[in-house]
């Protein structure tokens, strides 16, 4: 192997496990405010209404991240490394995260078919099997409550719904990429002035 194809090999896993942690991130941040979201909204309504109010400011967050991680690989691929440079690159490194993502969930879903259903013998009761399913997709958890059947509480994450990641990482992250690649640098940090 020539050293061009291993250091773009290279730059490309890097380019992967960033957008990876972003998704980590985020799914941290979609569970963060869980407990208070059940203290808060018990009283009033079911969790999936306080949930899925949430869960759109963690996409939100989840997109600047994804933009912002991008951008900066973007930029950083204007400078003349040698490496693989080509305008959808941060799509090909968004739909490979979100293939990771996606590979992840369908052990989880496996996981929670197999160990997570509590049976009653009057009733099923689903709502941990579509916890456990929820665990990774927690940051769009607005988009399945839409699609969710009327019965259930919780939506379910399938294995033809946790498709939706792929072009959600791949959407973002390659434009991102594309707009650090033409010279456009998104600063999403907070700086102070020091006084002089």
């Amino acid at each position: 192997m020539n050293e061009f194809t291993r250091d773009s090999l290279k730059d490309h896993g890097k380019g992967i496990l960033k957008m990876f942690y972003c998704h980590i991130l985020a799914v941290c941040l979609g569970w963060a405010a869980y407990p208070l979201l059940i203290l808060i909204g018990a009283r009033y309504m079911t969790i999936d209404v306080p949930m899925s109010i949430y869960s759109i400011f963690a996409t939100i967050i989840y997109i600047l991240l994804l933009l912002a991680q991008s951008n900066d690989l973007g930029v950083k691929d204007r400078r003349p490394y040698k490496w693989a440079k080509y305008r959808g690159k941060g799509f090909v490194l968004g739909a490979l995260a979100g293939v990771m993502v996606v590979l992840l969930q369908y052990v989880v879903i496996a996981v929670a078919n197999e160990a997570f259903i509590v049976q009653h013998p009057q009733f099923d009761i689903g709502s941990i099997n579509s916890y456990i399913r929820m665990i990774l997709y927690v940051p769009l958890f607005w988009l399945y409550s839409l699609f969710k059947d009327g019965g259930v509480i919780i939506p379910q994450v399938t294995h033809l719904t946790a498709l939706i990641i792929i072009p959600f990482i791949s959407l973002f992250a390659g434009l991102g990429y594309w707009m650090g690649l033409s010279g456009i640098t998104l600063n999403l940090g907070i700086h102070l002035k020091r006084k002089k």
